[in-house]
């Protein structure tokens, strides 16, 4: 317990003694220890009053360090009576040397003797050093905390010898140009701000304003600031509105500051008055419950904006400031508002406010002539319209009054794409737009015209219907290019496409035949190729639709059916279902190229209600092997601009034509020139090998020819053929004959005839 208590003895002891020797360390004036009568003197004639040494303290006024510029002259004198004097010192001692004094400056072989004189007399002194001004102090070191100490030995009229004592804490400053600010006020006012700067730290401000004519230079000085920033203002000072040179320097509180003078420059007076704000219109935007007011009234003034309820004022009125905002350089500024609840009609005023001089008298009675409230609108959209309702504007509004409602509809620019009604009656609160697409997005407005203009929110809604939309009026099944797929498409009417298509989203339906069941088969563009067919083997069905952007399936179109072909010896047939929506007008046989499917040559057309060809009656020049495909024309195609309508094609056959011999049972090689020569006759003959056999088998004749001609050039002098002379020379006698012919045809197969023939001269 004792261990105890004499530890926390020891504590307080070092508390007690660290706190006196703080207290010790930041002394500054010390009660000097000879315990001398109380001293007094004086800094600049008066200017500041020493007396004694403030007892030590902190708080007392010789140790609250007074501002002195570097470089200033300053002159001390001792200010107490004295009956007779036998020294008078001065010591100026930098603030921390003076502090770690142990002895008095008045016994301290090491004190600073700035200067002396009789007790009479004045002791100059300037704050610089001597090696830059002979009349400094060699020892100074800059700007800093000094003390001023005075010491004399003489007798005073209050009391018995001895000697006085007084000092004073003083800062030297190296004096700047002030730092500030000038606003001009209405009213012939000026207002000049000074910071918080390193600049500003005078005792004391002097402000001039230089008139540009005439002699009016009347000064205003500022007072010891309490803090920074602060401002000042004009008053009366300036009385009239001829411009100024406002000039602004520091002064110490010694009064001797050479600190440099701040030119503001000229500066133009506003003798004028402030005028009533105009409120020009307030617009809401696409948030909710936000609106922008354009305000109309000098610039470089502060705003203020009133809210009311215009059906009750329990909770808004014009008493308390809504918003406050300070102006651009604009005479005219928008300031952005959000209302407590955007679905309700509040009523605003604005009020003027000087922003440089809000204190002034130019600040009265400066609310708007007018008063002006939004318009809040609803819009909804039901089907195949879009229905706008708005609030009804009320009556009695200070200085405005209703002239009529303007339901717009917007573009994206904001722009108006079109003006759906001018309403005068202040009861009609709702209008239609049935000019909608279903699907597109529109946006609206409602303007009330009060003289000064609202508008309400800016609002977007999409239009909707339940209107199923009408079927592709063009739609066409051919085969692709390459003959594998069936290609389909659809068309609208150039001068009827609708706009509110959903982008790849029509779809395609097929079946096996044209009154069987449909399947969906695929969702895409406007033409598609049905990968899944085999268009060689048969014909397939199909119908499409498209959907809107409300997700509207449309009417299907008319049902088509590719064009199927197949061959039937020479004979090509085709499908009757007709290939296009809009029927088809007639056919084409044309033939094309198998590789890429273009056109080679029409071989018959404007077949009409006609489904096959016979290939055979084509010349030999046409070839023994060909590939026939059917072209179908719609309904018109020869009247419409650019054949717009297409035709359509079917898949792609081949056709091959036998090659044919023929010759014949009898001949008579008499020279009469009628069937004086067993030949052949014949199609697509390319190469032929013609042998003649006796009954017993032997061979009578031989011969073969390349190149065989055509039917047409075909007779005795152009082909092969026996006249009844044999091999060996003889002519051979009459009666029955065997023959063998050996053809081969233009794409290379060989066949053999046989038969018999009667030779008779």
């Amino acid at each position: 317990m004792n261990t105890i208590i004499r530890n926390i003895t020891t504590v307080f002891i070092s508390i007690v003694t660290l706190t006196c020797l703080l207290q010790e360390t930041m002394a500054q004036c010390k009660v000097d220890t000879g315990d001398p009568v109380k001293g007094e003197f004086s800094i600049n004639g008066g200017k500041v009053s020493v007396k004694s040494d403030g007892g030590g303290s902190l708080t007392a006024a010789n140790n609250i360090p007074i501002k002195i510029c570097e470089g200033e002259l300053i002159t001390l004198k001792n200010t107490l009576p004295v009956n007779s004097v036998t020294s008078n010192s001065y010591w100026v001692t930098e603030l921390n040397a003076y502090n770690s004094r142990s002895t008095p400056l008045s016994s301290s072989t090491g004190s600073i003797d700035a200067s002396y004189k009789s007790i009479n007399g004045k002791v100059d002194i300037r704050l610089i050093s001597k090696s830059v001004n002979p009349s400094g102090i060699s020892f100074y070191n800059g700007p800093g905390k000094y003390v001023i100490t005075q010491y004399d030995n003489t007798s005073s009229v209050a009391g018995g010898p001895g000697f006085h004592h007084a000092c004073q804490v003083i800062e030297v400053i190296s004096p700047l140009k002030p730092v500030v600010t000038t606003n001009v006020c209405s009213g012939s006012e000026v207002q000049i701000t000074f910071p918080a700067s390193p600049n500003n730290v005078f005792d004391d401000y002097e402000i001039t304003f230089n008139a540009t004519l005439g002699s009016y230079n009347p000064i205003l000085k500022t007072g010891k600031p309490t803090s920074y920033p602060f401002t000042v203002k004009s008053g009366t000072l300036l009385p009239d509105t001829q411009d100024r040179i406002i000039t602004v320097k520091g002064i110490s509180i010694t009064g001797n500051c050479l600190a440099p003078i701040e030119n503001l420059g000229k500066i133009s007076i506003n003798a004028g008055l402030l005028d009533k704000p105009i409120l020009s219109n307030i617009a809401g935007t696409t948030k909710k419950g936000e609106f922008k007011l354009a305000v109309s009234a000098q610039n470089k003034i502060s705003r203020n904006v009133y809210i009311r309820d215009p059906l009750t004022t329990s909770s808004y009125d014009y008493t308390k400031i809504f918003k406050m905002y300070g102006s651009t350089a604009a005479l005219t500024d928008s300031v952005v508002l959000q209302v407590p609840d955007g679905n309700k009609m509040f009523c605003f005023q604005a009020e003027a406010l000087d922003v440089a001089c809000p204190s002034t008298a130019s600040n009265v009675n400066l609310r708007s002539p007018e008063e002006i409230c939004t318009t809040p609108a609803i819009v909804k959209s039901e089907s195949s319209k879009i229905i706008i309702s708005w609030l009804q504007a009320p009556g009695g509004l200070v200085g405005s009054v209703f002239r009529n409602y303007r339901v717009e509809r917007l573009n994206i620019d904001g722009s108006v794409d079109k003006l759906l009604k001018t309403i005068s009656n202040v009861s009609e609160l709702s209008t239609e737009d049935k000019d909608v697409i279903c699907g597109k997005e529109y946006t609206y407005r409602v303007r009330t015209n009060y003289g000064p203009l609202s508008d309400s929110q800016i609002i977007k809604v999409r239009a909707i219907s339940d209107e199923v939309p009408s079927k592709i009026p063009r739609f066409f099944a051919t085969i692709t290019n390459d003959n594998k797929y069936a290609s389909i498409q659809g068309q609208f009417d150039p001068t009827n496409v609708p706009v509110n298509i959903k982008l790849n989203n029509y779809k395609f339906y097929r079946a096996e035949a044209l009154n069987a069941a449909y399947a969906l088969i695929k969702i895409g563009n406007q033409l598609i190729n049905d990968s899944t067919t085999e268009v060689d083997k048969k014909s397939y069905c199909y119908y499409m639709t498209w959907t809107n952007l409300c997700d509207k399936e449309s009417i299907p179109s008319e049902k088509v059916c590719t064009v199927n072909l197949k061959t039937s010896g020479a004979t090509i047939n085709w499908t009757k279902e007709s290939s296009i929506s809009v029927g088809t007008d007639s056919y084409i046989v044309q033939r094309v190229n198998p590789t890429n499917g273009t056109n080679i040559k029409e071989l018959a057309s404007n077949l009409k209600n006609v489904y096959s060809y016979n290939t055979q009656i084509l010349p030999e020049t046409e070839g023994q092997e060909i590939y026939i495909q059917i072209e179908s024309r719609p309904i018109g195609w020869n009247i419409l601009s650019n054949n717009s309508l297409p035709s359509t094609l079917s898949n792609i056959v081949r056709i091959f034509r036998p090659s044919l011999t023929l010759s014949p049972q009898i001949f008579t090689p008499n020279g009469d020139n009628q069937n004086d020569k067993f030949i052949v006759r014949g199609k697509f003959i390319k190469k032929l090998k013609m042998s003649i056999y006796d009954r017993w088998g032997n061979v009578v004749f031989y011969d073969e020819m390349d190149g065989y001609p055509i039917e047409n050039n075909q007779n005795e002098s152009t082909v092969i053929g026996w006249d009844g002379v044999m091999n060996n020379g003889n002519k051979a006698t009459e009666g029955s004959y065997v023959f063998k012919i050996e053809v081969e045809d233009t794409i290379g197969q060989v066949t053999t005839k046989e038969g018999s023939l009667l030779l008779a001269f």
